[in-house]
């Protein structure tokens, strides 16, 4: 019988939060916003987590009709919100929510350009690195 504490990885101890529940879960909008502007991505923001959505489920309740703002929510977030609200809206208290995927959006998500986060800490790294010898050099 293995223990699963002792399985865990560093990372999972850290934060609590194990890579695979980060995979299905909404990108970014720190990582998406590196290479794409704020207007790029408006619509696609998880109701749920503010993210942008991974899966893109678009929510079609007859309470929303005359809603002005895009109603989408990632598929895990959808999944999360449901399993502790059954039958239930994650814009509004009521029952009988209608959900379908949103394969436009998901392609209009998916023509993003993003950077990769290790990229990114690694281009941070060596900038940092770059300006301590140029301060260090201002104190003196």
């Amino acid at each position: 019988m293995s223990n699963t504490e002792d399985e865990k990885t560093p990372k999972e101890i850290e934060t609590g939060v194990s890579p695979a529940s980060l995979e299905n879960s909404c990108f970014s909008k720190e990582w998406i916003l590196q290479l794409n502007q704020q207007e790029q991505i408006t619509y696609f923001i998880c109701l749920i987590c503010k993210q942008v959505a991974k899966n893109p489920i678009e929510m079609n309740c007859a309470q929303h009709q005359d809603s002005n703002e895009s109603l989408i929510v990632g598929t895990n977030c959808l999944k999360q919100f449901l399993s502790m609200n059954p039958n239930s809206c994650p814009v509004q208290p009521h029952n009988g929510c209608l959900h379908t995927p949103n394969r436009a959006v998901q392609l209009q998500i998916g023509d993003l350009r993003v950077m990769c986060p290790r990229q990114f800490q690694q281009d941070s790294q060596t900038t940092t690195r770059e300006q301590q010898p140029e301060e260090e050099g201002n104190g003196k």
